[in-house]
């Protein structure tokens, strides 16, 4: 799926920065309102060490009504027992009863949640912002209209409001947890699964990610995180433009041999970088003006990592891939790949002529048995197709291996030297890949 889909992400949110408060607190309200689970363990969570819960929800036969609210003012809240003040930032809760900011007037509140006699008013920041005072002062506004803030004391009002810290970072633990078991049980809720993905593209630290040099090979879900969280803070460059699909991972390349540079983890906790020249025939026209000759190695961060190549015909229908050949140069009898069968043999080709033209190509060329590797049979001759399009393309990739991932990312909440060695990776795939 295009991640432009994601519900939560604006089409222009990179001119909408103002905005980002605004609309984190109001993807954590519709999630929290579309999602029972996750409602219910962040409810929870905050009501921990009161009888509160217990209250609510020990009887079948309680009457409990949930209303969930944004940008409400203090004046529309009434008809509690008790509020909860909750701060919802990088930076820690101050001590709300030492606040002094004592204003009179009708203040809006970022997110509002009564259920039954209970209310809890969250202040949201996107960043390291202490907003103690404000939700204080929000607070005392909502408490009553009437009072002196003088007697807004912890004597006074202590047992009806509860200070609560629940900083990003303590949400979204809660929030992947949740999402983790509903993926599990095959009920992945899309609502939630894309706040997660709205909150990373902010801000990767505020998700519990740890760095690469505390998992083990074998983690390579974690891992693979990591590489997601590096790409997001590459792609937040105006250089790069990552690639907007949920199974790909990786960024545009605006070469007229290849589109896309991909990352992916293998089993052994490796990182694998990979590109797809001559994907296309239109980028076999860039690719087959002169015979390619790829470079032993690349140079990333100081240390050669040798290139890997094989061969990838593709077989297309109406644009879409629907059966492929690949080949490594062991697999040959003799040369393929060749500027002059590029232009003979690559592009659209008909049933009948065209298609017996190339099983002598391949029964000339290709030492295994390709009609069974490509179905050939069942495929295309006994398919009921008239016509497919054939591309002559590579597929290219290099490996980073686990150790020196780990020696690189120590620091969780520092993805430095994993951005500079993707940056490293994409720089010498576009322009060091071909010897000159």
């Amino acid at each position: 799926m295009n991640s432009h889909l994601n519900i939560f992400k604006s089409y222009t949110n990179k001119n909408r920065t103002y905005q980002l408060e605004n609309d984190l607190t109001r993807a954590l309200a519709i999630s929290l309102q579309e999602d029972a689970l996750f409602f219910h363990e962040i409810f929870k969570e905050i009501l921990k060490g009161t009888n509160f819960y217990n209250q609510l929800f020990e009887s079948l036969d309680t009457e409990t009504n949930v209303i969930i609210d944004i940008q409400k003012r203090a004046s529309q809240i009434s008809d509690f027992d008790h509020i909860f003040a909750i701060s919802l930032s990088e930076s820690e809760i101050s001590e709300f009863w030492e606040q002094t900011y004592n204003r009179n007037y009708d203040p809006i509140c970022d997110l509002v949640i009564q259920i039954n006699n209970i209310v809890l008013v969250f202040e949201a920041k996107r960043d390291n912002v202490n907003c103690t005072a404000q939700l204080y002062n929000q607070i005392l506004n909502i408490t009553n209209k009437e009072i002196q803030p003088q007697e807004f004391t912890k004597e006074n009002y202590g047992k009806v409001i509860t200070a609560f810290d629940f900083n990003w970072s303590r949400l979204m633990a809660i929030a992947v947890k949740v999402s983790s078991f509903e993926k599990t049980m095959n009920s992945q809720n899309r609502f939630l699964s894309d706040f997660i993905q709205l909150v990373k593209q902010h801000n990767f630290r505020w998700l519990p990610e740890p760095s690469i040099s505390a998992l083990q090979p074998i983690n390579t879900r974690a891992i693979t995180r990591r590489i997601e969280s590096t790409i997001e803070e590459v792609s937040k460059r105006d250089e790069f433009t990552k690639l907007n699909y949920n199974d790909r991972l990786g960024f545009e390349i605006f070469k007229d041999w290849a589109k896309e540079i991909l990352f992916w983890v293998k089993d052994n906790g490796n990182l694998g970088a990979s590109i797809y020249p001559g994907n296309t025939k239109r980028q076999g026209y860039s690719l087959f003006a002169k015979n390619p000759e790829f470079n032993e190695s690349l140079k990333i961060l100081g240390n050669e990592y040798p290139i890997n190549y094989s061969y990838h015909i593709k077989f297309t229908s109406f644009q879409k891939f629907f059966q492929g050949i690949w080949f490594n140069e062991s697999q040959l009898k003799k040369s393929l790949y060749t500027k002059e069968n590029f232009h003979k043999y690559t592009g659209r080709k008909k049933r009948g002529k065209d298609w017996t033209e190339i099983e002598q190509l391949f029964n000339e060329s290709l030492d295994f048995n390709w009609k069974e590797k490509c179905a050939w049979e069942n495929s295309m001759i006994s398919s009921g197709r008239n016509q497919f399009d054939m591309s002559f393309g590579y597929e290219v990739h290099i490996e980073i291996p686990f150790q020196k991932l780990k020696e690189l990312d120590q620091n969780q909440s520092d993805l430095t030297n994993l951005i500079n060695l993707v940056i490293e990776i994409f720089n010498e795939f576009n322009n060091n890949l071909f010897k000159s």
